[in-house]
């Protein structure tokens, strides 16, 4: 039912496609509140302009404790009855059954937690302990259930896990999540699917894991602590986190290199205006910080990029803001991190991106730097036909290129300024087939900017479009917030 096709992983095992083979740019926002949160009216609002801004994709959750431990909708519905998982309230998922359909008549595919970790976990990551609501007794039958009610919701991409690692202070949780998985599969397809024996239709319930950052470890992949047993698992979701010094280009590129090909995306990096560390709250992330994961990550090999906001994510109402989240939800969909993500979008698609792979060898920076660069870090893409190279500059300045990796006589040269889509004037130039040197217009911290060399036969044209443009076009006369929780706050 609904406008969109289902998505399958490529036949490269390195992106998501639609069922009829069409490309698939994954550009997400994290949602997970909007169920509990958010009023049908501001769900509308909010899809409009998330689309504007270049979104594909939203994450949320069916069952989140965390901002609200009732989980209740906007009504005052809670999800569940006496907090027992079997004893489900028909009014609260009729709100996400018409979130989600909202979202497919809008084009909007939705990445789906069925149950958030702390659930499974009994723990809150203020220390808070709870009776555990999903075990590996009721998880199967939460699944069934769940997969059975949007089994015929093409928009929907499955996410277990929510935030934290199957194995969460020395216990083993896998069991539970397999038998969710399990769950989800029967009730999407009527077969009995088991956890680690591959079947066809395991593919009509894609499938991830949505880790946390393990700070003891530092592991934050889906496969950190799962492997390919687990044949539920489709693609692999990476938690970069709100650490200041993470370096996900080093993790895409470890997964990228797996002897398994399998698409990967950045699904938690570091949220805008999110706090850096607890409880000293300061600084915040700007969008610079949002910038260098996005490309990074993309660049290394990644089939999509997630982005968040400290405010959006857990949808805070306007009484509700404080010193660590000093906007409201509907302020914060204006910031600039958001809109430059339309940028990044409009610029992947100026350009058959899916056909481009990493290719840190073709500068010379990337040997100097080493692995544990931050602002100064360059990353690198190529087309595999040599028609197009994209290369990020965290802080711009100058790069030394192999042209030999590119096609054609003439190539056309673009700088790129991701923090608002305004570019240079297209340079050409002889393809020597050697090195050759190219410096951004301005460099220095918050100025980075990405090189565009170009096949000139292949005639693309300006690599994006100015993001004062874009903004223009939206139809953007709302000026004030709705209540949250309205009747009972």
């Amino acid at each position: 039912m609904g406008n969109l096709e289902r998505l399958k992983i490529s036949k490269d095992g390195r992106h998501l496609e639609t069922v009829s083979g069409k490309t698939f740019l994954w550009m997400a926002d994290t949602d997970w509140t909007m169920p509990m949160k958010l009023k049908w009216d501001d769900v509308l609002y909010f899809m409009d302009k998330r689309i504007q801004q270049g979104f594909t994709v939203f994450q949320i959750v069916a069952l989140d404790p965390e901002m609200d431990h009732e989980m209740r909708n906007p009504c005052g519905e809670p999800a569940l009855l006496d907090y027992d998982l079997s004893k489900r309230n028909e009014r609260y998922f009729e709100y996400l059954d018409w979130i989600i359909d909202t979202a497919d008549q809008k084009g909007l595919y939705v990445m789906l937690l069925p149950a958030w970790g702390q659930l499974v976990v009994g723990e809150d990551w203020g220390g808070g302990t709870y009776d555990k609501t999903v075990t590996v007794e009721n998880a199967y039958e939460y699944g069934d259930w769940i997969g059975r009610r949007y089994r015929d919701r093409d928009n929907i991409i499955w996410c277990l896990g929510g935030d934290r690692q199957p194995i969460h202070r020395g216990i083993n949780y896998k069991d539970v999540w397999r038998r969710m998985a399990e769950g989800i599969g029967h009730g999407m397809t009527g077969k009995d699917l088991r956890w680690n024996v591959p079947d066809p239709d395991w593919s009509k319930a894609l499938m991830t894991y949505h880790t946390c950052f393990e700070g003891e470890t530092g592991a934050y992949s889906t496969m950190s602590y799962w492997d390919d047993a687990d044949v539920w698992i489709d693609f692999i979701m990476l938690q970069s986190g709100h650490g200041e010094k993470t370096q996900n280009y080093l993790q895409v590129k470890k997964e990228y290199e797996r002897e398994k090909p399998m698409p990967i995306f950045d699904g938690e990096p570091a949220y805008e205006e999110m706090p850096s560390g607890w409880p000293k709250l300061f600084p915040f992330h700007d969008d610079w910080i949002v910038r260098k994961r996005a490309y990074w990550s993309l660049f290394a090999g990644s089939f999509g990029h997630t982005y968040g906001h400290s405010s959006v994510w857990c949808m805070i109402s306007e009484k509700e803001r404080d010193e660590g989240r000093p906007y409201s939800w509907f302020e914060a969909l204006d910031r600039p991190g958001a809109w430059q993500m339309r940028v990044l979008t409009d610029l992947l698609r100026s350009r058959p991106f899916p056909d481009a792979v990493p290719c840190q060898e073709m500068i010379s920076h990337s040997s100097s730097c080493g692995e544990g660069c931050l602002d100064d870090h360059r990353q690198a893409c190529v087309d595999r036909k040599g028609r197009f190279a994209m290369i990020y500059l965290s802080s711009g300045g100058t790069e030394t290129v192999d042209l030999s990796r590119m096609n054609g006589s003439t190539l056309c040269v673009w700088w790129l300024d991701p923090q608002n889509g305004e570019c240079t004037e297209k340079k050409e130039i002889q393809n020597t087939g050697t090195w050759e040197v190219f410096t951004s217009p301005n460099e220095g911290k918050r100025n980075d900017w990405v090189l565009v060399i170009d096949d000139k036969e292949c005639g693309y044209g300006r690599p994006g479009r100015l993001l004062s443009d874009v903004r223009e076009e939206f139809d953007d006369t709302r000026t004030e917030i709705k209540k949250v929780f309205p009747g009972w706050e």
